[in-house]
């Protein structure tokens, strides 16, 4: 366990900055702050006797509240942590501890450096602004951004997640910035009519509600746990406040600066301490004081799909889950071998996660990656392995946005570890023949040889099987640091059965499935090491309206499989309950150039100083244009802040506002199988999975502020219900690569980083198509069964179909014979035969058009030069899509 005055450092970074939350809507709770000289001394004077940062006031008033709240506080005998918490604005600290919390405040909050201003009541008139909607990698044209987020608690649903315009917010765009603006149609930010003093307010109480719910439940809690829970309940009530208010771009969070100072200040903290002279040197941003880790679980996706379909849904929604907790395990004991706290976890979902640590550390680092890859060696018989890259990082890094730069190695680094996988644990043993397998029997349903031979099932996949019907009314994970008998005692008095507890002997933990039934069984739990995570809606809920556990506690969100759905069915059920053609359909999406965003998407307009009444004002005058294109400048802008609060949006996206979406009722036969970081599996009944994938793609959109540089690419296939998921799961990867090359490899589009397609049916369109399909769809749709029951007619339908069948063999032929590529091909078929006899067909079949069924068919069918709007692609190279969609969803029976 770590030690308390360093549990203390975190905790006072952690808080530094929260008296900003209470400074702009005070709560009766703290007094009458601004009338205590013991508080305002925690603030600067301007040199007329004048306070100013008065936020430092109200923070060392919260910190006064908790320590009189939790033991844990009250018995330390560093009291001191308040200072370093509230003072270090004045820049007069004597202790090590004060100058870390500066230092790391200071680092944290580079990105404010850009048009620093002030207005009246700026600060509670404020909104958050999207560092989404700033992402540029060469397709954002706009200097200015249009849309905040509202100022409430974080929940996964859209309002609680979703920016919005101005106008829905009611914002108006601010007139002045100190008389520095030279173009005040550029000026963009956006603050409210009226002071929102009640909004802040609102969220101050219910932060204090919710720790005083804690304090009276467990008033005992450790200064450990005490703290990662702080982390939960910060997220909750300042994720959407934004952290400085007086910047022309508001971006980054208040919840994501003060855990990116409370990462730096713990890692730096442990740089020095071990030091002769700790102080010495600790100003100094030259030299790499900081190691970034990139740890990133490669077999994963093998180990959940490598299944067969014996009783598969079950073992393949363990397996999902089982991969997911056990790479956020894997980070926090990692951050445990180190002795640090989870300040140091800056993300981790995806099955990928990125820790902040002191330099001096990294050869502890190598050793802890090889306990877990040696239990990863055993418990998958070498599938998955964690690789690990890092890059050093120094002070400047931090303070000139340059973190992309560590980004990027940390990539590289982790590519070259891959290349080398479990060489730690190379030796004659690990080469030798095993004896631990049956030689005539495999399991049922992962085909491993390691089985009992009276057994048709493997002990792993009974576990996942067991695990997956667990999940079905989960409402809370229980995590429990300690041996097996630890684990088990715990579960036994909370009346758990065997079969919802799952052992991770490598990390030294347990996992325990709780149901809200045994909810009320936390209250009588003792003390113990660990973390009680609850689920989705449940952990969006007032501490008060639950029963807590002595322990740390975090909320986690995980996709749904329960009995409000109708039972847990298998694939062949999804299959059985599609319309018309019965088959599963798998859908694989994710976020297109992410890495690239990261690397180089947070580069944004420079703008040229301006003086004002003999004051230079950055980040005022106009947008600086490059000489040679004429296009903004731009600068970097990558600061650990605005890189950590990106991820964490994103993550939210998909691991919480996605499977609420499959609540809906268009879409309750879908489940997610894993929805995290920036990508997501799930299963349905076919027929729904292409407005599933029309309904996540526009919301992201919406959620990325229209951004064209972040987009999103999906594909879905279809299988039988016994088909073997795993080759599904491929089939699927490789429609979703398929769609990112669409616009490539047929719209001839050669900017490499625009993807944006999708791919159903093994035919790929740029997202805009899919429109045109669904309505080619529909008028066969109107033939195939009209209203009324009246006799449907397949006539135009066949036709189409062979002739589409036609064109691509003969665009195939002209591929083969003459070398040419597949869109010079469909352009030498343009004005074939298939013109004219479509056009002969739709006579015969719509008559007179009195419908003007004709006209429509033929400005979607026959090619012309495209001017302004219209499909991206020629509808007659794609046409196999809507064919095949209308044909299957009015097929009966299985046959295809």
């Amino acid at each position: 366990m770590q030690e308390e005055k360093q549990i203390l450092i975190v905790l006072a970074a952690l808080l530094h900055d929260t008296g900003k939350l209470f400074e702009r809507g005070p709560v009766p709770d703290l007094g009458d702050v601004l009338k205590e000289n013991e508080y305002l001394s925690m603030c600067r004077e301007d040199g007329k006797g004048y306070h100013t940062h008065l936020h430092s006031a109200y923070t060392r008033a919260f910190c006064d509240w908790l320590e009189d709240k939790f033991s844990c506080l009250k018995a330390s005998a560093h009291k001191d942590w308040k200072i370093w918490c509230a003072a270090h604005h004045r820049n007069d600290e004597s202790g090590l501890e004060a100058t870390v919390v500066r230092i790391a405040d200071r680092l944290s909050s580079s990105e404010r450096e850009e048009g620093q201003y002030y207005v009246r009541k700026v600060h509670q008139r404020t909104l958050l602004e999207p560092v989404l909607e700033r992402v540029f990698l060469g397709r954002n044209d706009k200097t200015f951004t249009t849309m905040r987020y509202p100022l409430g608690r974080l929940t996964a649903d859209r309002d609680g997640l979703f920016p919005r315009g101005a106008s829905d917010l009611n914002l108006l765009a601010s007139k002045a910035a100190g008389g520095g603006v030279q173009r005040p149609s550029e000026w963009a930010h956006l603050l409210s009519e009226q002071p929102m003093e009640a909004e802040y307010r609102a969220l101050g109480e219910a932060l204090l509600a919710d720790l005083e719910a804690l304090a009276e439940q467990r008033p005992e809690i450790s200064l450990f746990h005490l703290l990662e829970t702080l982390f939960m309940l910060l997220e909750r009530y300042t994720a959407n406040v934004p952290a400085a208010t007086n910047v022309r771009h508001p971006d980054i969070s208040l919840f994501d600066h003060l855990r990116t100072t409370a990462a730096i200040a713990q890692a730096l903290m442990l740089e020095h301490a071990g030091r002769d002279a700790p102080r010495q040197g600790i100003q100094t941003k030259d030299d790499p004081k900081w190691l970034l880790v990139c740890g990133d679980f490669s077999g994963i996706q093998r180990f959940i799909y490598n299944l067969t379909n014996k009783g598969a849904a079950k073992g393949l929604r363990g397996r999902s889950f089982y991969v997911q907790y056990f790479c956020r395990l894997a980070a926090d004991f990692i951050l445990r071998e180190l002795g640090m706290t989870r300040a140091g976890l800056l993300y981790n979902s995806g099955g990928k996660f990125y820790l902040l640590i002191p330099a001096r550390l990294e050869e502890p680092l190598r050793s802890a990656r090889a306990k877990v890859n040696r239990w990863l060696l055993e418990a998958f018989e070498g599938e998955v392995f964690l690789g690990l890259g890092t890059a050093n990082v120094t002070g400047a890094q931090f303070s000139q946005g340059r973190m992309q730069e560590a980004w990027d190695e940390a990539a590289r680094s982790l590519e070259r570890d891959r290349r080398t996988r479990f060489r730690e644990h190379l030796s004659p043993e690990f080469f030798a023949p095993r004896t631990d397998f049956n030689p005539v029997r495999s399991c049922e349903v992962c085909g491993t040889r390691n089985i009992a031979p009276d057994k048709t099932r493997c002990d792993a996949c009974n576990t996942l099987q067991d695990l997956g019907k667990a999940l079905k009314t989960a409402e809370a994970l229980l995590t429990i640091w300690g041996d097996p008998d630890c684990v088990t005692g715990v579960a036994k008095r909370l009346g758990v059965m065997d079969s919802a507890v799952v052992f991770f002997d490598g990390f030294g933990a347990g996992l325990i499935v709780l149901t809200d039934e045994q909810f009320p069984s936390l209250k009588r739990l003792e003390a113990f090491d660990g973390e009680c995570a609850f689920l989705n809606q449940t952990g969006e809920r007032p501490l008060a309206a639950l029963s807590l556990p002595p322990c740390s506690l975090g909320a986690f969100y995980l996709g749904r499989w329960g009995a409000e759905h109708g039972g847990f069915p298998d694939f062949e059920d999804f299959a059985d309950q599609s319309q018309g053609l019965r088959r599963l359909g798998v859908l694989r999406m994710d976020v297109d150039n992410l890495g690239a965003v990261f690397i180089e998407g947070l580069r944004f307009p420079e703008r040229s100083p301006v003086t004002v009444d003999g004051n230079v004002k950055d980040g005022w005058g106009d947008v600086v244009l490059d000489k040679e294109t004429g296009t903004p400048g731009r600068k970097p802008m990558a600061s650990i802040s605005r890189m950590v609060t990106l991820s964490r949006q994103l993550n939210h996206f998909f691991s919480g506002y996605v499977p609420r979406l499959l609540e809906e009722e268009p879409f309750r036969q879908c489940r997610v199988v894993y929805a995290g970081g920036d990508d997501l599996f799930i299963i349905g009944s076919w027929h729904q999975l292409p407005d599933l994938a029309q309904r996540i793609h526009d919301d992201f959109r919406t959620f990325c502020c229209g951004n064209p540089d972040l987009s999103i690419s999906g594909g879905i296939t279809l299988q039988r219900g016994k088909f073997p998921i795993y080759k599904g799961a491929l089939m699927a990867g490789k429609a979703e690569e398929k769609a990112k090359t669409v616009r490539r490899s047929w719209a001839g589009d050669h900017d490499p980083l625009h993807k944006d397609g999708f791919c159903f049916l093994d035919v790929a369109v740029p997202w805009e198509d899919l429109a045109g399909a669904r309505e080619i769809r529909s008028w066969l749709e109107a033939d195939i069964a009209p209203p009324g029951g009246k006799p449907g007619d397949r006539g135009l339908l066949s036709f189409l179909m062979r002739t589409a069948e036609v064109n691509r063999g003969l665009v195939g032929r002209l591929m083969l014979r003459r070398g040419l590529k597949e869109p010079e091909a469909w352009r030498m078929i343009a004005y074939e035969a298939w013109r004219w006899r479509t056009a002969y067909q739709l006579k015969r079949r719509y008559g007179k058009d009195e419908d003007g069924m004709i006209t429509l068919w033929a400005e979607k069918l026959f090619p012309t030069e495209q001017k302004g709007a219209g499909p991206v692609l020629p509808v007659y190279t794609w046409l196999e899509l809507p064919l095949r969609w209308a044909d299957y969803l009015h097929r009966k029976g299985d046959k295809s």
